[in-house]
């Protein structure tokens, strides 16, 4: 069975002849951050799933649904998807967030040509590290509207959903700790992933998924995603890239009041955050997360 492997997911209602300030339809997007790695393949149910939910809701009648995610930079599992920006691959963490906030501002952009003057509605759903990049979006969008820069006027990001979230001292999780010390050999990211790629050279794909399915009892969908992450030409050594430069970023709480929502003199409406923690999460501390939860719950 041969699986579809795409670096974009865009699922929407359906389209009416008529513009949305014409129907009187607003209109809501719902924007994933993927975690590490970034292909936005591996989320395809979770997505599917949630759009269904939410689009039967009966508090969003008369409201057209964008769900929309992206992988990360270096994760694109077609080469020409990279190829004009190889040069700056792999990305560190600082990279890709200033690229999935560029993602967000022309996704809203997109649906707000034929939506008039008012700034589309963004619900941020992120992922483990994803829910990093949430916070930073969320924290550079307040900046700039405090700014008032044209470009973040279109949106207005009514809610956070953090998945997960690896937002605070990643190295003192067990994963993190592990990580930390094989961080330590020079060149590692780049010896590793030309170690697997050449290994998974000879392997067929179709073998290579089975081979992945077995190992890790995936289903076959996200065995298919692995083993295009695996073969992808930047996909590994860009996980690992990125996961050492997160071990190094984040750290301490590095968010002020104001984005946590504390009663702080402002004139922009505030943004619902919602945090959904797992037992047993190795890239997240049971420590540093309780005292995440006690400082800012």
């Amino acid at each position: 069975m041969t699986t579809s492997i795409e670096d974009k997911i865009h699922m929407k209602s359906f389209i009416s002849f008529t513009s949305p300030r014409q129907s009187g339809r607003r209109r809501l997007l719902v924007f994933f951050i993927t975690g590490n790695p970034g292909l936005i393949e591996y989320y395809r149910t979770f997505l599917t799933h949630l759009y269904a939910i939410v689009s039967r809701s009966t508090s969003l009648q008369g409201v057209d649904l964008h769900v929309f995610g992206q992988s990360l930079g270096g994760f694109d599992t077609h080469q020409h998807e990279d190829a004009a920006h190889e040069d700056e691959l792999p990305l560190g963490l600082e990279a890709q967030i200033q690229r999935v906030h560029h993602m967000l501002l022309d996704a809203a952009q997109s649906m707000r040509v034929s939506d008039g003057n008012s700034p589309v509605k963004v619900v941020l759903v992120g992922h483990s590290v994803g829910a990093y990049i949430l916070l930073e979006i969320l924290r550079r969008q307040q900046e700039s509207r405090r700014q008032d820069k044209l470009q973040t006027q279109y949106v207005e990001i009514v809610g956070g959903i953090c998945l997960f979230p690896t937002v605070t001292h990643i190295a003192q999780s067990r994963s993190g700790t592990k990580f930390s010390f094989f961080f330590t050999i020079p060149h590692v990211a780049f010896l590793a992933a030309s170690l697997v790629k050449a290994l998974a050279f000879w392997i067929p794909p179709q073998l290579l998924t089975a081979l992945v399915s077995l190992v890790t009892q995936f289903p076959h969908g996200a065995a298919a995603t692995t083993t295009a992450f695996i073969k992808s030409k930047w996909g590994i050594r860009q996980a690992l890239h990125m996961a050492k430069d997160e071990i190094a970023t984040i750290t301490e709480d590095r968010w002020d009041e104001g984005l946590w929502g504390a009663t702080v003199a402002s004139s922009s409406p505030k943004t619902k955050l919602f945090f959904y923690f797992g037992e047993n999460d190795h890239w997240v501390g049971d420590r540093t997360r309780d005292e995440l939860i006690a400082a800012r719950a």
